[in-house]
């Protein structure tokens, strides 16, 4: 009997609890940064070989400090993570494609140019969401399940401009190096996202299991 309701309970559990998903997420981001870093090493573009560099160490870090169980070292590792990736899309959205009036570029494109300014500025926005929510699911004193729901929301989304965003880049008529680059990019956000999202599931597993564990204990107290 028992048997069963531990097999049920397996099967019920998220795929997000499962720490090899979050290892395989954390060495994929690390392939596909390095694979970037080496189509970008020669372009003489500092910032973005700045960022990849920032990003790649911050999420190793954070990885590991979940590991060691330095939870709160690994929320604010996760913090500066999507502060990171906030800041390198405000450089492409406010800076690059605003401010240079690079937006041109793409328009001239098309309609898969279009698309990907339309989802470029939306990747930015839902990035925001996430990093102001990260702050209110993990300090906060009490739960936030409106906030978890909030995510979990904005990360689908996000996720799902990844696939437009790496969909019209390739449809791009950029040299093959930038293309290669900003695909290998998405791909690198995506993973981190991935593994975001793991840490966090694990982080409401245990909160979840504290409760229950107080709840035992009290129960024991009032029956003693």
């Amino acid at each position: 009997m028992n048997n069963d309701n531990e097999s049920v309970k397996k099967e019920r559990e998220s795929i997000f609890l499962n720490e090899y998903l979050m290892l395989a997420a954390c060495i994929f981001a690390v392939v596909t940064s390095i694979i970037s870093y080496f189509f970008i090493r020669n372009s003489g573009d500092s910032f973005t070989i700045f960022v990849i560099i920032v990003k790649l160490v911050t999420t190793i870090a954070m990885y590991l400090a979940f590991r060691h169980y330095n939870w709160d070292v690994a929320k604010g590792l996760m913090g500066g993570v999507l502060f990171c990736l906030m800041y390198q899309e405000a450089y492409l959205v406010l800076a690059k494609l605003w401010g240079e009036e690079d937006f041109d570029t793409y328009l001239i494109a098309g309609v898969q140019g279009s698309i990907y300014l339309a989802a470029a500025g939306m990747s930015f926005l839902m990035t925001i969401i996430i990093t102001i929510n990260h702050f209110f699911i993990n300090y906060a004193k009490h739960g936030n399940p409106e906030n978890v729901v909030l995510n979990r929301m904005a990360i689908i989304i996000k996720f799902t401009v990844y696939l437009l965003l790496l969909g019209s880049n390739s449809l791009l008529g950029l040299p093959a190096s930038v293309l290669w680059n900003n695909a290998m990019q998405y791909l690198t956000d995506m993973a981190i996202f991935l593994l975001i999202v793991s840490i966090e599931s694990q982080f409401d597993s245990f909160k979840v299991l504290r409760k229950e564990l107080l709840m035992e204990k009290r129960k024991r107290s009032e029956k003693a």
